[in-house]
């Protein structure tokens, strides 16, 4: 149950942060969300945190999962395709089907500022519902294309759509979860990639026997996924809620509740009014130049491995197409395995930073072996369990964007934040598949030496990022301790930034 005394402060224990605050009913609530369903004198016990956690966990979570399995499957299915014979079938050469990737990417690029606006002002469960549903009828209509030219349109167009799924979904986690649950929670939607490679397999496997039908069979697999994806973003319309407030499933108790859970994160649920102060701020904080590039190293790794990985299953390890649709299986499995596990390990040690770092060795080990052993009979085997062990840097995404999500606060510094982040994650994916050169297939030995480099400069930079949060805490505790004050998260809903708000501590 929850208690509260409207009389007198008192002082509680929170819940899961472990930080005692003095808790005042008097408090200025600048969120335009929350107005009216704050009271800094309720104490949340754990029956109840647990009782909220499952109305979350039934009415927000699964659409999460729904809707970035829905983007997995539209992104990723031409990787599928690029070994049933789509490559053939539309006439592609050359760096065709690379610029397919990195074209999809380019339209992420140009829709992040745009959808990151968005999200800022517009109900969130409508946003990415329409949103899905649009991507549905792209990805429908791509089906049907037999030409390069209108599928390099059509992945455009994708993009566009897509890029408000990564905005909404981050932004969804910050509203309704607390910081230490963020990761498993962002790791959780994400592992939807690794079961988007589990199923595009299975598909690509069944679809792969279809033939003298007025459709190839990847033509009948895209279709399926694209009607698929449309359910999808009918239900996510009709079951998921667009923030706590406007919950029209949960009680006016309960929306109170649901506010006071998250108010330790001090972020703020939302504030539709642009702050230019906040701006300027995020345009010269050195963190979200930081983590621009975090992804951009990060996705250049990934994103390559991602659009090649049937290929080089298939050329470079010597599987047959129909052996290397059920062998791409496993990297799905794996990838899942590695999600949710390092972001557990991450809200259990509050390490996130030392996690990512120890992502990044078997990823250099595998690569390394991919250099050094050349394929046959009797290696290729070996091969493809470093390429399995590679899936780890895949793990690493989540985590960097939750760095991101719990360490920047104001809603203005972090529409910014968040479409530099997502800005580097889809430049990172666009430039990864041009690391590919078709002259340089089937092994692509350069691209994997390339890749090395890139593992040196992330390690880098992750030092980097996590010696300038260590640095502001310790400031902020030092002035702290010198002003003797203590820290009582009643600056919560005022919209300020991490900087802005004293009170405000970085997580690692």
């Amino acid at each position: 149950m929850s208690t509260l005394d409207a009389e007198t402060p008192t002082v509680e224990k929170h819940i899961d942060e472990h930080v005692e605050y003095a808790s005042k009913a008097d408090e200025l609530v600048v969120d335009t969300d929350v107005k009216g369903y704050t009271n800094a004198n309720i104490i949340i016990d754990d029956a109840t945190n647990r009782r909220l956690l499952r109305l979350i966990n039934t009415r927000v979570l699964p659409c999460m999962l729904m809707c970035y399995f829905a983007q997995a499957l539209d992104k990723g299915c031409l990787g599928t395709a690029s070994i049933m014979g789509l490559q053939a079938d539309t006439g592609m050469v050359g760096q065709d089907y690379a610029l397919t990737n990195t074209l999809l990417w380019v339209g992420v690029i140009i829709g992040e500022i745009p959808a990151n606006y968005l999200v800022k002002i517009l109900p969130l469960g409508k946003f990415i519902s329409i949103s899905l549903i649009a991507w549905g009828i792209v990805v429908l209509i791509m089906s049907f294309m037999r030409s390069v030219p209108p599928i390099f349109a059509l992945r455009v167009i994708l993009g566009l759509f897509e890029s408000v799924s990564g905005p909404v979904l981050l932004a969804t986690s910050v509203m309704w979860y607390k910081r230490h649950e963020q990761p498993l929670v962002v790791s959780g939607f994400q592992t939807m990639i690794g079961f988007q490679g589990i199923i595009t397999s299975l598909l690509g496997y069944g679809f792969y026997h279809v033939v003298d039908k007025p459709l190839k069979g990847w033509q009948y697999m895209i279709l399926m996924i694209s009607i698929l994806s449309i359910i999808l973003g009918i239900f996510i319309g009709w079951w998921m809620p667009d923030s706590p407030t406007k919950a029209k499933c949960f009680s006016e108790e309960d929306k109170l509740l649901l506010v006071e859970r998250v108010r330790a994160n001090d972020q703020g649920i939302k504030n539709v009014q642009w702050i230019p102060a906040q701006m300027t701020e995020a345009f010269t904080d050195p963190l979200i130049y930081m983590l621009f590039f975090a992804m951009v190293l990060n996705t250049l790794i990934t994103g390559g491995l991602g659009a090649f990985s049937a290929l080089l299953i298939n050329k470079a390890f010597g599987f047959d197409a129909l052996d290397s649709q059920l062998l791409s299986m496993p990297t799905g499995v794996i990838s899942m395995v590695l999600l949710m596990s390092s972001a557990y390990v991450a809200s259990k040690t509050h390490q996130t930073i030392w996690v990512i770092l120890a992502l990044v060795f078997p990823n250099v080990v595998g690569t390394i072996v991919l250099i050094t052993v050349s394929p046959g009979p009797t290696t290729r085997g070996g091969l493809l369990f470093c390429f399995y062990i590679m899936q780890c840097f895949q793990a690493q995404s989540p985590l960097i964007l939750t760095v991101s999500s719990r360490n920047i606060a104001g809603q203005t510094k972090r529409v910014i934040a968040y479409g530099a982040t997502f800005i580097g994650w889809s430049g990172g994916n666009a430039i990864a598949s041009q690391l590919f050169q078709s002259q340089w297939a089937p092994r692509y030995i350069p691209s994997l030496y390339a890749h090395l480099g890139i593992y040196a400069a992330f390690v880098v930079l992750m030092l980097c990022i996590r010696a300038l949060l260590v640095h502001r805490n310790k400031v902020r505790d030092r002035a702290a301790a010198a002003a003797g004050v203590e820290v009582t998260h009643l600056h919560a809903f005022e919209d300020l930034t991490d900087g802005q708000n004293p009170d405000f501590r970085y997580t690692l």
